[in-house]
């Protein structure tokens, strides 16, 4: 398919855009235990002051308690100079460190296929009403797009949008004309589009997916947001997925099967914000760094960009990387 070589110039631009950038800066892989504990020799004794409410806490001390190192962190109740907040939601929380959300990394991954290496008026994009921004941003980034809102009866909306309708009448016709049999009249839909990418949550996305397979849209790729599947708490839920292209964290493709995914996107993305928090705190040089939730380049002067991968789901449940 197409997308294959879509991680393989994703890589291509991480590393030219991070090593021409700054041709002094070293690569970290802290999934290598070797390069970890070099790392967090290299952070030494830091303390981080951090606000967040107790469920956070949690997630915070078992991000952390991995790590075995020598960073301090203390929970404090007043937001003041040197004091991290973490909100409750933090996927979707600006931090000083990093240049933007880390789910806005995740979609960012699948827009920037969708829309920088295709022509923009063969995306149909389907969303629910929580993601009405998001769609209407896209659409006045890139007019050709054609957005659709998640609404009322699915089938009726497939129907709608790919003109089945009159397809379906033809048939019938066709079925009443020739008597003495059914000749299995397949639908056809419209055919001036190629992909289709749905920015809705889990629940949304997986009743709409099986709609566009009821109704004979197939052999299109099919796109979700990342946010329909970093939610997910029980794994089994992405046989619903299969064959769909979204984005996800790094630590998704080496998961165990048993991991709750929403647990584990957050705590990846937590890991990540201490380490960096820490090597800021420090006064760390300049480095690029393959996270637990993305490939981070740490500016020392500046905020810290990531990228993220993107992957396909197959028929059980598990990740492709493209």
């Amino acid at each position: 398919m197409k997308t294959v070589n879509f991680n393989n110039l994703l890589i291509i631009s991480f590393i030219c855009f991070f090593f021409l950038g700054c041709s002094s800066t070293q690569l970290v892989d802290i999934s290598k235990d070797e390069q970890l504990n070099d790392l967090l020799d290299n952070i030494g004794q830091v303390e981080l002051k951090i606000n967040a409410n107790e469920e956070v806490k949690q997630l915070i001390i078992k991000s952390i308690v991995s790590l075995d190192s020598d960073i301090k962190i203390n929970f404090v109740d007043s937001i003041d100079n040197g004091v991290l907040p973490i909100s409750n939601n933090f996927l979707n929380q600006e931090f000083t460190y990093f240049c933007k959300p880390a789910n806005v990394y995740l979609e960012e991954v699948t827009e920037q296929y969708l829309f920088d290496f295709q022509k923009n008026d063969e995306v149909f994009i389907f969303y629910s009403e929580r993601f009405k921004y998001q769609a209407e941003a896209i659409k006045n980034s890139y007019p050709g797009v054609r957005i659709f809102k998640l609404e009322g009866d699915y089938d009726d909306l497939v129907k709608r949008v790919f003109e089945l309708s009159g397809s379906n009448s033809r048939g019938d016709l066709i079925n009443r004309l020739v008597q003495e049999e059914d000749i299995g009249f397949v639908p056809r839909p419209r055919e001036d589009f190629e992909k289709i990418y749905i920015i809705a949550d889990y629940d949304q996305s997986k009743n709409f997916i099986p709609s566009l397979r009821f109704n004979y849209i197939l052999g299109k790729e099919i796109y979700v947001s990342s946010q329909s599947v970093t939610r997910i708490e029980d794994r089994k839920k992405l046989l619903d997925f299969s064959e769909v292209i979204l984005a996800v964290p790094n630590s998704f493709l080496k998961a165990d099967e048993s991991l709750n995914l929403d647990e584990l996107s957050k705590l990846s993305f937590l890991q990540d914000l201490i380490l960096i928090s820490a090597i800021k705190k420090n006064n760390g040089n300049s480095q690029i760094i393959a996270g637990q939730f993305g490939n981070i380049r740490y500016s020392q002067n500046t905020c810290s960009d990531m990228q993220t991968n993107l992957v396909q789901i197959d028929n059980q449940g598990g990740f492709n990387q493209l």
